[in-house]
């Protein structure tokens, strides 16, 4: 009798309890800030690199490259002449492909690390219990959770500043559609599977700049993505 019960049982919970498309994880938010007004000198340098970055004034960024900076775990990921052709900056120094990633780094907020100013905010303030390499966090407020890979797709919910799961499987909006944006998908915490817009993701191992004071002027120690 109480094998027929435990059958039954579990035949109600197949056929009653919501399937989830991912498994849900507790959600974790990561507001954006912004200490570098902390630091009056440092504060006072952050406004002459936004003004350089704006400019694309490459005079600038040349003479706060650090000889050994860090910019790729590779063996020849160090060091201002290798980084200036990395970037092709000492053949098209307006390459947009380096103003544009150290624009967007630097423009979502600077925290301060073991004496290093670095920017994005969510390098140094992730906490330990989101994994770098498979969660992003969400950076805007009010984002669109849709239910397909595009601007048609219904809302599921909206989001601010959240961390998601990233979920591969070659179903994210083709980049050569007429789609203003290139979808990817993700698993939000309360299980359901969605996409955004992927302006409004950022991995904690996503291009990050650190700067340090050496021998009284800040120096841009590194410039780089990924983890080793």
């Amino acid at each position: 009798m109480k094998k027929q019960i435990a059958i039954i049982f579990f035949l109600l919970t197949i056929y009653h309890s919501p399937v989830l498309p991912c498994e849900p994880f507790t959600p974790v938010l990561l507001k954006p800030v912004d200490n570098s007004r902390e630091d009056k000198d440092f504060f006072s340098f952050k406004q002459k690199l936004e003004k350089a970055v704006q400019e694309k004034n490459i005079k600038f960024i040349e003479s706060v490259i650090d000889p050994k900076i860090s910019f790729s775990f590779s063996e020849e990921g160090m060091g201002k002449s290798n980084f200036l052709k990395y970037w092709k900056l000492d053949k098209n120094p307006k390459n947009p492909e380096f103003w544009n990633e150290l624009s967007q780094t630097i423009n979502l907020g600077f925290a301060l690390n073991d004496q290093i100013w670095s920017a994005p905010f969510l390098f140094s303030k992730t906490p330990d219990s989101i994994d770098q390499y498979t969660h992003s966090l969400i950076i805007g407020s009010v984002v669109n959770v849709r239910d397909k890979p595009s601007i048609k797709g219904k809302i599921l919910t909206q989001l601010s500043w959240e961390f998601v799961k990233n979920e591969y499987d070659g179903t994210e909006s083709n980049p050569n559609t007429k789609e203003p944006c290139n979808f990817k998908k993700v698993c939000i915490s309360d299980g359901q599977v969605g996409y955004i817009c992927e302006q409004y993701l950022r991995s904690p191992l996503a291009h990050r700049v650190g700067f340090s004071k050496k021998n009284k002027a800040w120096s841009m120690i590194f410039f780089v993505e990924g983890g080793d």
